[in-house]
């Protein structure tokens, strides 16, 4: 049963059969799916995923405040991957605990590792993981960085000697940015939640009293305001602000209040 579910987790991560070239935009996870999201099985060094706290175990249960649940993989593969550079909200659950984060997906290049290749270019069958990572670094462009190696869905270590069967290099373009930079502050659970927007005030509830930072993006990423509640009160607040001539449509609003972070999509109409 383990190798059965070893074996579909690269699957889960590249859409498409085991030995595949793909490149997507994405956060940099394997999954799996469960009943009530996805379970994260690998965070891939390097990646999206790995500036955020997010870990091995986790199950996410949301994207952009849309449930997972009920899903099956493929519509759960579809609703992480997008638009490289453009954030997404992500919803998931820790040791029983739940909590909200912000990233930007990055490209990502799966390339394989044909075993044929590999033994020749070393003239063996097994070898140094850090060896493969050589190789593997001289398989791709300048211009992607090699983040990981993966065999079977499985990350390949440094201090693991590994056969030339099932290998994957995993390849990061860097985004100018990944996650906030207030990322750190991602192990608390949310303390706020938006209750409203429109063109003239964004409403939200607090948990507790304390400083609200309302930060509003678009759909490309972009800052568009950055808003202050200066000692905020538990319960409803509202803060005024002029979005007159700002275009409709769709817009990322993130609440970062008393060390956590949370974010929600909403329309502008």
């Amino acid at each position: 049963m383990k190798n059965l579910i070893k074996a579909s987790l690269l699957a889960a991560f590249v859409a498409a059969p085991l030995m595949a070239d793909e490149e997507f935009g994405g956060i940099g996870v394997t999954i799996y799916q469960t009943r009530e999201g996805v379970r994260v099985a690998e965070v891939i060094p390097g990646t999206p995923a790995a500036e955020t706290k997010l870990q091995a175990g986790d199950v996410i249960t949301a994207v952009d405040g849309v449930s997972l649940k009920g899903n099956d993989i493929e519509q759960s593969k579809s609703m992480l991957r997008g638009q490289v550079n453009k954030p997404l909200e992500i919803t998931y659950t820790s040791e029983g605990e739940s909590y909200t984060t912000v990233v930007r997906r990055a490209q990502i290049t799966v390339k394989d590792l044909e075993s044929a290749k590999v033994e020749s270019w070393y003239n063996k069958a097994e070898f140094n993981a850090q060896e493969l990572a050589t190789y593997a670094s001289a398989t791709e462009g300048n211009n992607k960085q090699l983040v990981a190696v993966l065999q079977q869905g499985a990350l390949v270590t440094t201090d693991k000697r590994v056969d030339a069967s099932h290998l994957n290099g995993i390849y990061v373009e860097r985004a100018n940015e990944f996650a906030p930079k207030a990322s750190k502050q991602l192990n608390k659970p949310a303390t706020s939640a938006l209750k409203g927007f429109t063109r003239k005030a964004v409403s939200f509830n607090l948990s507790a009293a304390g400083t609200a930072v309302i930060t509003i993006l678009n759909s490309d990423g972009a800052e568009v305001e950055k808003l202050r509640a200066e000692n905020a009160r538990p319960g409803f607040n509202t803060v005024r602000w002029n979005g007159e001539n700002i275009p409709s449509g769709r817009y990322l609003v993130r609440i970062e209040h008393n060390g956590s972070v949370s974010g929600k999509n909403a329309v502008l109409k």
